[in-house]
């Protein structure tokens, strides 16, 4: 969850040489908890759904539940506080977040569509660049290798849930092609966003494109249900660090 504090708004702030707005920000990160806690309680949880839970099970969806609703009201307060122009996208980053869990059964949700609306409220609420809905934002160069690395790391962060996605009907692409299919795809995501960030001079982009590059040659080690996301998340924290 603080992926885009991490590696997107330092990255941003030094490919555009603006200021970026903390209301934006703030607005980004609560708006990722609150969308990924939503999701979290209408995911199937078989010790939850089973006939005996146990009692920190039994507490897992009122505390996400909980949790989502402040995320969720913290977000709408500091889209409050950006020009109107900016706030104009809350309402469909938010639409885009209740019918997440419906839409990730399309194929080229996953794929296509989260990793665009991750790179595209990265870049406009942050910047808050005045632009109805930060229509701007994607039109920033740093925008497409953001794209492809997140994409990659999304990817990569699905391969733990390939049996549970083909079981759930959820048509990712590990669920649809494989594990080994999808890391090469992820791996041609990498390249292309290592070969962008390399032609607009951003190095730190381009060493972790080479990082998540390097970490699809253990492709067991993405595929752990901890272990794998933690890994590509400290890999994508790679170009704010630097």
């Amino acid at each position: 969850h603080t992926l885009a504090e991490r590696v997107l708004a330092p990255d941003l702030q030094r490919a555009t040489g603006r200021t970026l707005d903390p209301h934006g920000v703030s607005a980004l990160l609560a708006g990722i908890v609150a969308a990924y806690s939503l999701d979290r309680v209408l995911d199937p949880h078989p010790d939850i759904d089973s006939q005996a839970p146990s009692r920190a099970s039994r507490l897992l969806r009122p505390l996400l539940g909980a949790t989502g609703a402040i995320a969720a009201a913290f977000c709408m307060w500091h889209a409050w506080q950006l020009p109107l122009a900016t706030s104009a996208l809350m309402p469909l980053l938010g639409v885009a977040a209740l019918a997440y869990p419906r839409l990730k059964q399309v194929p080229v949700t996953k794929t296509v569509a989260l990793p665009l609306v991750w790179t595209w409220a990265a870049i406009a609420l942050p910047l808050a660049d005045g632009s109805w809905f930060g229509w701007r934002a994607l039109l920033e160069p740093v925008a497409a290798p953001l794209f492809c690395l997140i994409a990659a790391g999304c990817l990569l962060c699905d391969l733990k849930d390939e049996a549970a996605d083909r079981e759930s009907g959820v048509r990712s692409l590990p669920a649809m092609l494989g594990g080994r299919a999808t890391v090469y795809v992820a791996l041609a995501l990498v390249c292309t966003a290592g070969m962008l960030a390399l032609v607009e001079h951003r190095p730190g982009l381009a060493i972790g494109a080479a990082a998540l590059g390097l970490a699809t040659t253990w492709p067991a080690l993405l595929a752990r249900e901890s272990t794998g996301p933690l890994v590509v998340d400290m890999i994508l924290s790679i170009p704010g660090l630097l």
